[in-house]
């Protein structure tokens, strides 16, 4: 059967056409579609009839963007005509060559998103995409600079920022590969707009929040207004309120990273994470653990904790600091210096959680939260005492269990912008996060304006809980 004998609308060949349009065809259905294009001139014209061809082509001589065609509906059984604007020569060879093979295959999916602006500094590092510009299912955002808005059809906004790439999902949802993504989702079309990154999925309730995400597969979740869900493969759904963060480590058991500001008072309230134990497996009533520092470079003496701080046991007597400007009551570095702090848990555990607290907010000026800011990277080690190996310099035997820089969760800007108190909780699901039995922080301090030293984290407590129903380690 041919195209003049039958309707095109009701040939069972347009179906494939609507499928593949729709970017559900298999790939056996794409591959009878390529032959039937190849091998059927009539049913070739009314298919490219049907895409406005003839302006798609002439759009693309005009700008650098990918062809956009504008599905209007089925068209009627005859023979198209094509206005050869550009050129008889560029219309006879896509005639002659296989059309399939020359249109991607994003280019017949639908359209679901536009770009709402674009700042004067953009740089595109593949396509061009101009306010205005429609955006398809399957659409890869890629920035080099600058930053570009992009309205969904659900009403939902994200606004990239460079470097970045991002990839239009559906009406309301975006897949962030790598880079910034603040979303704003306000409407009940956009209830539900999901950003996935590559450790997990974040699901609005009515909000606004911030998704950051590495090449490494490290994302992390900002929300500054409502609520937002993240599912993470192998763990419950987390409901992460305003104010708050979570941050995902990749891996066999991804590791989660919760942020939270506290209430500015001795008894270190918080909205989901609770306040310092004096009943972890670390404290030192239980006798468990101890706690030490080190210096990152020996050579250095300045290299080493700060003159004014506490002792490395305050960090396990079960509580914080009383009050907000008590260096003898914390744990900090010199000025400018790196250092780390190592927990030995006495034996291989399984480690199922981990919290750490720190308070600061300067009495004479209380913008001043130098000190507050947490900024380290954990590692965990086995039963062998490891500590002549760094793992900067030599990560045999070492485990990176989480990255944390809480300023990058709270988006701070300016110095006022930083709570003065914060907790962060790294955990698991069921399973532990791992067996060890060292725990090494390595600190970095927080760079600060105007050329003075980087100051660093006036930490209260970290308390170390344990799964002991788990297995032992095989």
């Amino acid at each position: 059967m041919n195209s003049s004998e039958t309707p095109i609308e009701d040939d069972p060949r347009w179906k494939l056409v609507q499928r593949y349009a729709e970017g559900v065809a298999s790939s056996g259905e794409v591959a009878d579609l390529e032959q039937t294009l190849k091998q059927d001139p009539e049913f070739r014209a009314a298919f490219l009839s049907y895409l406005n061809i003839d302006s798609a082509l002439e759009e693309t001589v005009l700008s650098d963007e990918l062809l956009d065609f504008s599905i209007t509906g089925a068209p009627k059984a005859k023979k198209a005509t094509f206005r050869f604007q550009i050129g008889v020569g560029i219309a006879a060879m896509l005639i002659a060559t296989s059309l399939v093979a020359f249109f991607k295959p994003q280019m017949f999916r639908p359209v679901v998103a536009e770009v709402e602006s674009a700042t004067s500094d953009v740089r595109w590092l593949s396509g061009i995409y101009k306010e205005g510009s429609s955006l398809r299912k399957g659409t890869r955002l890629k920035l080099a600079s600058g930053s570009v808005e992009v309205r969904f059809h659900s009403g939902a906004m994200t606004r990239l920022h460079a470097p970045v790439q991002f990839e239009i999902v559906s009406a309301n949802s975006g897949f962030l590969h790598y880079g910034e993504a603040f979303s704003r989702a306000d409407n009940e079309h956009s209830q539900g707009f999901t950003i996935l990154t590559h450790s997990g999925n974040f699901v609005d309730q009515g909000t606004e929040f911030l998704t950051t995400a590495s090449v490494d597969g490290y994302s992390q979740l900002h929300v500054t207004s409502g609520e937002v869900d993240a599912d993470i493969p192998g763990h419950q759904r987390q409901r992460i309120r305003t104010g708050s963060g979570l941050g995902i480590e990749p891996g066999e058991v991804p590791v989660l990273i919760r942020i939270e500001q506290g209430e500015d008072d001795a008894t270190f309230t918080f909205p989901t994470i609770p306040g310092p134990s004096d009943a972890d497996f670390a404290d030192r009533r239980q006798g468990n653990a101890d706690v030490t520092w080190r210096p990152t470079n020996s050579d250095d003496r300045k290299n080493d904790l700060s003159p004014h701080s506490g002792p490395p046991k305050l960090l396990t007597d079960g509580h914080g600091q009383s009050g907000k400007d008590e260096p003898a009551e914390s744990l900090f570095f010199r000025d400018g210096a790196n250092g780390l702090i190592v927990i030995d848990l006495g034996k291989e555990v399984p480690v199922s959680k981990i919290n750490t607290y720190s308070w600061h907010q300067n009495l004479d000026d209380p913008d001043l939260r130098r000190r507050a800011v947490q900024r380290f990277t954990l590692w965990g080690h086995g039963e062998d005492e490891p500590f002549w190996l760094l793992p900067k310099s030599d990560p045999s035997g070492w485990t990176r269990i989480a990255r944390v820089n809480t300023d990058a969760f709270f988006g701070v800007k300016e110095e006022p912008d930083r709570p003065p108190q914060q907790a962060c909780s790294i955990f698991s699901g069921e399973e532990p996060i791992g067996y060890f039995r060292y725990l090494l922080f390595e600190v970095s301090p927080t760079p600060m304006p105007d050329g003075l030293r980087p100051r660093h984290t006036f930490f209260g407590e970290i308390d170390v809980f344990t799964n002991p129903s788990s297995k032992s380690k095989s």
